[in-house]
């Protein structure tokens, strides 16, 4: 499993946990909400886990606009501290919690299929257009 979450915000499989987190995680603060980029923080009903959640979207001219959904567990001191910050959260920051633990991930570039997973690699928050 994970030290962070419980088995449905962050059970193994990553479609069924992403079905959950979508739907079921309590949004209690929203930090960025853009068209094409927004940042909430997200708390499991079930274990209380925290989330940062973050939606990048990417317009291009052949109408299959890119999208990204993460979710990044963090921890109360992180919360408080994101919160703190609002609309001025620290993206390379929050990239970095992102690349340095188990986050989910909806992938669906330009042209490509959707992939949906937990992953590890490096994460960069950026705002979409």
């Amino acid at each position: 499993m994970t030290e962070f979450g419980c088995a449905r915000c962050s059970g193994e499989d990553a479609l069924t946990a992403l079905a959950f987190c979508t739907t079921r995680l309590r949004e209690t603060h929203r930090l960025v909400e853009q068209s094409h980029f927004g940042i909430s923080l997200r708390e499991c009903p079930e274990c209380r886990q925290g989330f940062a959640a973050i939606f990048t979207e990417f317009v291009d001219r052949s109408g299959e606009d890119a999208q990204y959904f993460d979710f990044v567990p963090i921890t109360p001191a992180e919360v408080t501290s994101l919160a703190a910050q609002g609309s001025r959260v620290d993206l390379v920051r929050l990239g970095a919690l992102g690349s340095v633990r188990r986050r989910l991930s909806s992938s669906w570039p330009t042209g490509a299929e959707k992939q949906i997973g937990w992953r590890t690699d490096a994460l960069s928050v950026r705002e979409g257009y």
